[in-house]
């Protein structure tokens, strides 16, 4: 069963769907959509069995940047688009026939060999964003190509199984420690600023002028009564009075 606003003739997709669609490489765009807060569209049904929320692809496409590289891999190329082979100096757009032919190497053993994370992209950015395109124009005039990548898919748990050993051995290398770090550095305030405007919103929704005049005028009832009354978490209130208190 799905539940929809009325009129909507657009097609409703999960994020998971929508992401081959628009060139996304997999379980990335729940992340892009939680990075960027305010530029995606909100999600207008939810298919109840599952409890996955549905948006309007051609919603979703609008919002879309053509020809971005539209992953969390980061690039990987010099000036001139190419990659350096870092076993032997050669230089290609992509490093990872190289490997397999000139140096029976693996993606993951060479990156092990040489200390790169695991998220670090061995094709350069241009290949990148033309295997994209060119995916995303073959799914567009041929739907039926989605079905069955799906159906020759790993499990998802698969797939995050791989993916977390993947990670493990390059958890502890400074490169990877700094870029999550200057990741968090990015995202922390936006998430913090998001939070407090979605707090600010409840609280004149309930008729006050802020959150902080909706604390002060419900500081003589109990924090899950003032919680009730202005929109939010008994929890908030009280961090909220803990703060004026000790402020």
């Amino acid at each position: 069963m799905t539940t929809t606003r009325a009129g909507s003739a657009s097609r409703l997709v999960t994020r998971r769907e929508a992401e081959p669609l628009l060139g996304y490489a997999p379980s990335s765009l729940k992340a892009v959509m939680q990075q960027q807060r305010g530029r995606w569209p909100d999600p207008v049904a939810c298919r109840v069995k599952g409890r996955a929320l549905l948006y309007e692809l051609e919603a979703l496409r609008a919002v879309v940047r053509p020809g971005a590289v539209r992953s969390r891999r980061p690039a990987g190329a010099d000036a001139d688009g190419l990659m350096t082979c870092l076993s032997c100096g050669r230089r290609f757009r992509s490093l990872g026939p190289h490997l397999a032919r000139a140096h029976d190497m693996t993606a993951a053993e060479y990156r092990a060999e040489h200390c790169l994370p695991a998220s670090a992209a061995l094709m350069a950015t241009e290949a990148r964003a033309a295997l994209s395109q060119a995916r995303t124009a073959a799914m567009a005039s041929n739907p039926e190509m989605l079905d069955r990548m799906r159906a020759a898919a790993l499990p998802q748990q698969e797939l995050a199984r791989r993916s977390a050993d993947s990670r493990t051995g390059t958890n502890d290398l400074p490169a990877v420690r700094a870029a999550r770090a200057a990741g968090a550095r990015r995202t922390l305030p936006a998430a913090q600023q998001a939070r407090r405007a979605a707090l600010e919103a409840k609280a004149q929704a309930a008729g006050f002028k802020s959150v902080a005049a909706a604390i002060e005028a419900t500081r003589h009832l109990p924090s899950r009564a003032a919680a009730t009354q202005i929109g939010i978490g008994a929890s908030t209130v009280k961090r909220w009075r803990q703060h004026f208190e000790h402020g």
